[in-house]
């Protein structure tokens, strides 16, 4: 795709839209869903490289019904003497490949190194295709080194030698001109120069291609296979603008042919741009060629190489940093890296070069990776930054429980909105309040707004939308009622008033984007309306260390919610209190200081069930406040919390034709609760229904869930995930966007953050399949028996094994609907006999079988869903929609959803009475916010504890979470961090995973909760200083602790009880109990292990802070950045300068960034750039618009359009 994924324009898109399906192998009827047609264009490429075709009985054609004769033929022989004519010359490699191999020439003159050439590698160049070659043509096993494969209905089971990937040893960087990370080992030159001749002469046994591994060992084919990639480098915004074009890199990917499932990984997550030949990026598509290109070359057989025969020194020959990181020997018998898994890279800045060796086959390595070669063209391209990071939009969608007028306020259609009473206010003759109410949007307005997208039906007097024909867009004035079905609305041409039964599978639009639907509750099964307002935030969650909640942030909410009946322990007593309350006197509650603020118009406090009074403000009115007086609030306290729940309930339920709120018998007459057993029962009736409840799980303290109930007219917003673990991003200013959407509606004084994903499938890690029926996501894609899905670390299960399983029905009945029926379907053999084995979810793969150990890391490749699934392709649209109606933006442009809150994640551990070596990160409350200098020295080191996905401590993940996977001095990703921070103002609200002290346990309920909480504020309610001036964060101080000062002000801001009470009572009805003292300030826990805590993260900042002076990342540092470290390194002052400094911090305002000469210095290090590159292009390719961009590009307009943006890291040479 060539527009950023921040950018909706589903019209616009659809073409990219159906390329991309075509290259991940998702378009029904093409080649890659038919087997025997793979079989055959197998075969056709085994015939150029010289090989026989394997013909087998199913790949025949058949002469025609006329023929006289009956012959069989297969298509490869039909093309045998085509094929021969046109196949390529032997030796002939892809552009991409000779420029590759230009690089290595030049970089090793003497070493001869050379790819291998196209007669001799069977290119990937077709989705699917990796799949049948991993296993015999006629054989579901193959196994290689230690490498298992077996083929099952679902896809491709591979399980690797290891099992997990090391983050210990592992990451190893070739000596060059480029500075080496501290963190990573430096090779020797010539051990690179030694290591890639090794790698590109693996042993025979590995260059066996699966597919013909069942033949006679002289007629098997032995060759390398590779695939090419393109992921994005820098996220585009269309023609529209010279200034951001969407840029790639290429990526090459050689392994030998038994190992040939990793490039099926491979392929799948970033797609498959083809053959490497016909399809060259800078060749067919030069302006989107980022100048960089990259290599893989798979090497398992490199572990048992020695240092000694790879030119690594004696032990008392090496430098001081060989001997550290183990480039050297004292027995000539030692291996390289201790005979451990390892990847050697070796890069260079100036040529867009990386070329990297993977000694395992474990297919995380693979994808880490291409991470890192993105990683590493973004940071020397700039303007774009590659994140570790998920994301989500979301919206907040409202209950309306069986009833729903557009005229509500909650709607926000009208400006000055009235109460719609009933039905009959449609039909009355307006009066004259009613006729000059003025509408935020009209239908006429959205009529011509989504002009041809929409069909108008001129009866019915309403739009039909072309693309999903199951929404329709209504006339401003809709009254739903669930009681006799009906949709009214009134025809916007005659006036007539109209009528239509509603239907669950309609969705119904408002002009102003609002959006209706009947749904059916996930946890209660109760029919209700749900509103889903236009407004939409996309929180993105950078730099979250490894189980700190990427994924669980795109999740539904509903995963922790219960339901009951609402209880009641006495009915009389419950009405009457309810009565109490409603009669009460409100309009002296505040404090005198408070007053002045809060002083209604009328000076008269609204009846709790008046219209115009909401039920947001009833939950605050009837909560216990600091801004209430003591006698208010003791008068509150006096009411049993069931009463107050109850008086929610009320008003959610209250409708205007029940009578006059002030009569109690008006609303009394319709609750009731039953008799049992001659007693009175517990559970509330409305109407005589009995009234459900849902409660959210916040936690676990004391072994026990702590649940809390959800608001009436609480529904969880819809989530569309559009980040799950590699990102890449572009930070734009704001007027670039107002001349993409022809309006003004963005701020012109800041930038905004786009992003892309890179990712197609994610590698998924569902530790919660072990037990059945609680992953329902992931029994729901391993019982999809397309046999595309990629899977990993699953045992193979036997057909009697799942025969056995099958016949265990109290087991059976915990999996999901969907794992159920393929249990049985597998187990009865008659739909899947051709398959030996199958995959269920909960049974994770036997790693040790003394033992009966199993692994941790099970994983397997989950398709995103808007690829596969209409309903969630509807939500993305809707998105899209309920913007462009509600901002006014025409289809000619496309909808700009920036990120507007980020919420990185901790994964915080508490102290283990087990291993006392393990220091207490448990030091943050729910959610914390650090100014930018605090933050930047947080994600430094991004502590964490331990992941499923790795081994190691985990303790540290370096910059960004990043540490690992950054082949380049971190310096440039904290650059690139910082200053998108610094230019785009938006909100850090980082929150908690894992543990919150000693005492709650958090795991991830934090994650699931934020979106709906952040999705129902405002962006005045989510500015920093607001919030901190509103008292809703409360700055976390330094203190003395046995003699020693604990920094505990690193921590930042903490959300307070005022900010649980305001933002947590949108989504609770009773937010009193949710967070203690005790959770909002964890020292209240323990004051020891708090202090050990903080101490523990600031020895560690301290301790990464010397690395930056070691390989000189502090001299890569931008200015501001570089004043920080230096404020660190200095004990908290420097040149009477603190973290606090009001100096200190004006150095990271916009306005102070974008006129200093260091930021200057890089827009213009960028032109230098994008000159030199459009000049490479021009002499390679040629191309008028090339020469054209070139013009533009020198001009000072471009300097002008990319002010506002990161512009690029100017490298000290270049200075």
């Amino acid at each position: 795709m060539e527009l950023s994924e921040s950018l909706f324009n589903h019209y616009s898109q659809k073409q990219a839209h159906h390329i991309l399906e075509a290259k991940l192998g998702l378009v029904k009827g093409d080649l890659s869903q038919n087997k025997d047609l793979i079989h055959e264009y197998i075969n056709l490429k085994l015939l150029t490289l010289g090989q026989k075709p394997i013909i087998s009985g199913e790949s025949v054609i058949m002469t025609p019904g006329g023929s006289k004769q009956r012959i069989e033929v297969s298509v490869a022989q039909i093309a045998q003497d085509l094929i021969q004519q046109l196949k390529a010359s032997p030796e002939r490699m892809a552009p991409v490949d000779e420029r590759i191999t230009s690089f290595l020439t030049k970089e090793f003159p003497k070493a001869s190194l050379k790819l291998p050439a196209g007669g001799e590698t069977f290119s990937i160049d077709r989705a699917g295709v990796a799949f049948e070659l991993s296993t015999p043509h006629d054989s579901q096993y193959y196994s290689a080194d230690g490498n298992l494969n077996i083929r099952i209905p679902q896809g491709l089971l591979s399980n690797p030698k290891s099992d997990k990937r090391s983050t210990v040893g592992t990451f190893h960087v070739g000596e060059s001109s480029t500075s080496i990370p501290f963190d990573k080992l430096a090779v020797p030159k010539h051990t690179v120069e030694f290591m890639l001749k090794s790698a590109l002469n693996p042993p025979k046994k590995s260059l066996e291609l699966p597919f013909t591994a069942s033949l006679p060992e002289s007629d098997r084919t032995h060759c390398w296979t590779s695939v090419y990639c393109c992921p994005p480098v820098i996220p585009g915004i269309g023609s529209q603008s010279k200034a951001y074009t969407q840029k790639h890199m290429d990526v090459r990917y050689f392994a030998p042919a038994a190992f040939v499932a990793n490039l099926g990984f491979v392929e799948q997550i970033f797609s498959n741009r083809g053959n490497p030949t016909v399809n060259d990026l800078l060749t067919t598509q030069p302006e989107l060629h980022s100048g960089v290109s990259a290599i893989i070359i798979l090497a398992p057989h490199l572990v048992s190489t020695k240092k000694k025969e790879c030119g690594l020194p004696h032990f008392d020959q090496a430098t001081e940093r060989q001997k550290r990181d183990g480039m050297c020997w004292k027995d000539e018998n030692e291996l390289y890296n201790g005979g451990k898994p390892f990847k050697l890279t070796y890069r260079s800045q100036t040529d867009g070069v990386v070329v990297s060796i993977l000694a395992d086959t474990y297919f995380g390595y693979s994808k880490k990776e291409i991470k890192t070669m993105i990683s590493f063209a973004c940071n020397i391209r700039g303007f774009s930054q590659e994140e570790h990071a998920g994301g989500c939009y979301t919206c907040p969608a409202y209950s309306w429980g069986r009833s729903f007028r557009s005229s509500d306020s909650r709607v926000g259609l009208y400006n000055n909105a009235q109460h719609v009473e009933s039905v009959s206010d449609f039909t009355a003759k307006k009066t004259k309040e009613q006729s000059e109410r003025t509408l935020t949007h009209t239908f006429a307005e959205m009529k011509e707004l989504l002009g041809g997208k929409a069909t108008y039906d001129q009866q019915k007097g309403y739009l039909i939308d072309k693309s999903f024909k199951n929404v329709i867009y209504l006339p401003e004035y809709v009254n739903i009622e669930l009681s006799d079905r009906n949709v009214t609305y009134k025809h916007p041409d005659t006036n007539e008033t109209l009528t239509m039964k509603i239907s669950s599978e309609t969705v119904y639009v408002l002009p102003n984007g609002y959006q209706m639907q009947l749904q059916r509750h996930p946890v209660t099964k109760q029919w209700m309306i749900v509103g889903t307002l236009p407004t939409t935030k996309f929180l993105y969650k950078p730099s979250s260390v490894s189980g700190s909640g990427k994924s669980e942030l795109s999740k539904s909410i509903m995963d922790a919610v219960t339901s009951g009946p609402f209880f009641c322990k006495n009915f009389k007593d419950m009405m009457d209190g309810a009565e109490k309350v409603l009669t009460g006197n409100f309009n002296q509650r505040f404090r005198p200081e408070f007053q002045d603020q809060y002083k209604s118009k009328s000076g008269m406090s609204r009846h709790i069930l008046a219209a115009e009074r909401t039920i947001g403000s009833v939950i605050q009115l009837l909560t216990i406040q600091e801004k209430y007086t003591e006698d208010y609030n003791k008068w509150l306290s006096s009411f049993d919390q069931d009463i107050i729940a109850f008086i929610f309930v009320l008003k959610s339920m209250y409708r205007p034709s029940w009578g006059d709120y002030e009569d109690s018998k008006s609303w009394r007459a319709h609750f009731s609760i039953d008799v049992v057993n001659g007693s009175e029962g517990y559970a509330l009736k409305c109407q005589g229904v009995e009234i459900q409840s849902n409660y959210l799980r916040v936690g676990m303290e004391n072994g026990n869930w702590r649940k809390f109930r959800l608001r009436q007219d609480f529904f969880p917003g819809v989530r569309f995930q559009n980040n799950d673990d590699i990102a890449v991003s572009l930070t734009i200013p704001g007027e670039q966007l107002n001349n993409l959407t022809h309006s003004g509606q963005f701020c012109t004084d800041r930038s905004y953050k786009l992003t892309s994903n890179c990712e197609y499938r994610y590698f998924q890690r569902p530790d919660d399949a072990v037990h059945p029926g609680v992953d329902k996501k992931c029994e729901n894609d391993l019982s999809e028996t397309q046999g595309r899905t990629f899977i990993s670390n699953f045992e193979p299960i036997p057909r009697e094994q799942v025969q056995e399983i099958a016949q265990d029905v109290m087991t059976l009945e915990k999996y999901s609907t969907s794992m159920q029926n393929f249990i049985k379907d597998f187990s009865s053999s008659e739909k899947f006999g051709e398959f030996d084995n199958c995959v269920i979810s909960s049974e994770f793969r036997i790693t040790d079988p003394a033992k009966g150990t199993r692994t941790a890391n099970v994983r397997y490749l989950q398709t995103r869903d808007e690829l596969l699934y209409r309903d969630v392709q509807l939500d993305k649209y809707m998105i899209e929609i309920r913007n462009r109606l509600a901002r006014n933006i025409p289809f000619s442009a496309p909808v700009p959803l920036p990120v507007d809150v980020y919420v990185p994640g901790r994964r915080l551990n508490t102290v283990d009475p087990k291993n006392s070596k393990i220091r207490p990160l448990s030091v943050y409350n729910p959610v914390h916010y650090q100014p930018i200098p605090l933050l930047i020295l947080d994600v430094m080191t991004s502590m964490s504890g331990k992941s499923p996905s790795t081994t190691g401590s985990g303790s540290l993940e370096g910059a960004l979470t990043k540490g690992p996977f950054n082949n380049l001095l971190p310096a440039l990703d904290i650059n690139y961090f910082a200053l998108s921070l610094m230019l785009s103002t938006d909100p850090v609200l980082s929150t908690a995973a894992g543990n919150i002290g000693r005492k709650l346990k958090i795991d991830h309920d934090i994650t699931l909760i934020i979106p709906d909480i952040v999705s129902r504020m405002t962006s005045s309610e989510l500015n920093i200083d607001n919030l901190i001036a509103g008292g809703f964060l409360e700055k976390v101080k330094d203190f003395e602790h046995k003699g020693q000062k604990v920094p505990a002000s690193i921590l930042g801001y903490r959300i307070t009880q005022s900010f649980v009470r305001t933002y947590f009572s949108r989504i609770f009805d009773h937010v009193g109990g949710i967070f203690t003292e005790e959770h909002l300030r964890p020292e209240l826990q323990s004051i020891d292990e708090f202090a050990d805590g903080v101490m523990f993260i600031w020895e560690n900042i301290c301790g990464q802070v010397s690395d930056y002076y070691k390989d000189g990342s502090f001299e890569q540092l931008i200015p501001p950045l570089q004043t920080l470290l230096q404020i660190v390194q200095n004990g908290g002052t420097y040149n009477n300068l603190t973290v606090d400094s009001p100096e200190f911090l004006a150095e990271f305002k916009r306005a102070n960034v974008i006129n200093s000469p260091w930021y200057k210095q890089r827009l213009i290090q960028a032109q230098r750039n994008e000159i030199q590159l459009l000049q490479d292009k021009i002499s390679k390719v040629g191309g008028a618009d090339l020469k054209e961009r070139l013009e533009y590009v020198r001009s000072e307009k471009y300097l002008q359009d990319i002010n506002g943006s990161l512009g690029v890291h100017v490298f000290n040479e270049e200075e």
